[in-house]
């Protein structure tokens, strides 16, 4: 749906992917999953569907090609049809839902059947040949490469038309190849294939419309790697790729911001989950906040007793909470913290808590019940809310055939990097109805906030 986003350039949309405010991991285990004999119950929220919402899933992922079972990732399932068509389209399942991120990105095998019209910035004028836009996105774990398509896309019941995508290069013959700016930004890490991403796509429904924002429109990546890049069609190289700057309606858009109603925002819920963990767990995901108003749909509204958190906007001065909210934990004041289904556990420094033997994951030999206080990003005094949360024993929650892991936490590993941070990744959600907005959409109620 190009229609209207050219009136979203501003100040709110100048992150770049998960960069600087969307803040997704995108992760999934390296061992354990399958190794004991041990399973945990199935966990079913109760659920209908209705005109605004979606069924969720957190199992073992993608069937082809998984050796191992994937730890708190969730799934959904989406329909990507040619613009226009209500025929020529795709169901994808396993879609990963990532709040963390921005735009729909799916596996380009995946929608081979469909003719979806390429994002043409330009056309070679020595030759004719369209000039279309490539991606670079890269995630904490690495990043994805392939063009940018144009595509209805099928949420439940609900349609966004005509919205850019990202289709994710998973041929290796496919040209042009990665260009060695976006392998370097992805740590040489380029995630081209259902086992390497743990899923067939990612659906990013962060707080933001756009992917880029104004420093894609402006093509200013003098301080960053190159996320849009223009490309001849068909060409051989990725030498023959430039960095481009790009439209506003030409970026990779949120899907939710994009649906014709019930687009302000989304409510998680996740049933709560004990233990070492449920073998799969299904919850709901609902379109729009405070949207539906009759009785027999109105699945969104804000609790009253919700707490509301906001993420904060000052990116000039106050440039680490930019689409964040400020975590107090240990004596520590952390302005990067988020929430975000796209991280699949808690992630956070203590040095006092056990370690797993040659991991990052935390291993303390008792349950650990902990807390810390979430407040606003750009005023950390404002609207504090504490969060009780425990961390169990990730050698334990591994021996199990479970996928879904309340207790799973480990150390920010990037903190030197870029300073302390605090993700709170999918044990979060569980046991929880959390409202997440998306900034200056009608009746986002000045977002951007989270509240649960």
């Amino acid at each position: 749906m190009f229609k209207g986003l050219l009136s979203i350039l501003v100040a709110a949309v100048l992150l770049l992917g998960c960069g600087g405010g969307e803040n997704s991991s995108v992760t999934t285990i390296t061992g354990g999953g399958q190794q004991g004999p041990q399973a945990g119950p199935v966990i079913r929220a109760a659920f209908v569907a209705l005109d605004n919402n979606l069924e969720v899933v957190v199992d073992a992922g993608p069937t082809d090609g998984f050796s191992l079972a994937q730890a708190n990732i969730l799934y959904a399932t989406v329909t990507v049809c040619e613009p226009g068509s209500s025929f020529n389209c795709q169901t994808i399942d396993h879609i990963q839902v990532d709040t963390g991120s921005v735009g729909l990105r799916v596996l380009a095998s995946k929608v081979k059947a469909l003719n979806l019209p390429s994002v043409e910035l330009a056309t070679d004028a020595v030759n004719g040949r369209p000039i279309v836009a490539h991606e670079c996105y890269p995630f904490v774990i690495g990043g994805l490469w392939g063009p940018n398509k144009v595509a209805d896309v099928g949420l439940g019941k609900q349609l966004a038309t005509r919205i850019p995508i990202q289709l994710i290069q998973d041929d290796a013959a496919a040209l042009p190849a990665v260009p060695q700016d976006c392998t370097d930004a992805a740590d040489e890490k380029i995630l081209s294939s259902a086992s390497t991403l743990g899923s067939n796509g990612i659906l990013g429904i962060g707080s933001v419309t756009l992917d880029c924002g104004h420093i894609c429109v402006l093509g200013d990546y003098s301080n960053s790697y190159v996320q849009y890049w223009a490309c001849p069609q068909d060409a051989i190289s990725s030498v023959n790729c430039q960095a481009a700057a790009i439209p506003a309606n030409f970026q990779v858009f949120n899907p939710v911001a994009a649906l014709p109603q019930h687009n302000n925002g989304v409510v998680l819920t996740l049933p709560a989950v004990d233990g070492l963990g449920a073998s799969k767990v299904y919850g709901e995901l609902v379109f729009g906040i405070n949207t539906s108003s009759s009785s027999a749909s109105s699945n969104n509204q804000l609790a009253a007793t919700a707490r509301r958190v906001n993420l904060g906007v000052d990116w000039q001065n106050n440039f680490a909470s930019y689409l964040n909210v400020t975590t107090q934990f240990n004596g520590a004041t952390i302005a990067n913290s988020y929430l975000d289904t796209g991280t699949n556990a808690l992630f956070f420094t203590d040095t006092g808590i056990t370690n797993c033997l040659g991991s990052t994951w935390f291993c303390p030999k008792d349950l650990l019940h902990l807390s810390a206080v979430l407040s606003d990003g750009d005023n950390p005094a404002q609207n504090k809310t504490t969060v009780a949360f425990d961390v169990g024993n990730a050698d334990s929650l591994f021996s199990t055939t479970n996928t879904a892991f309340p207790l799973l936490a480990g150390t920010y590993t990037a903190a030197a990097a870029s300073g302390p941070s605090f993700s709170w990744g999918l044990p979060f959600f569980y046991g929880r109805r959390t409202y997440l907005s998306i900034w200056q959409q009608a009746g986002a109620e000045n977002g951007p906030w989270y509240a649960f």
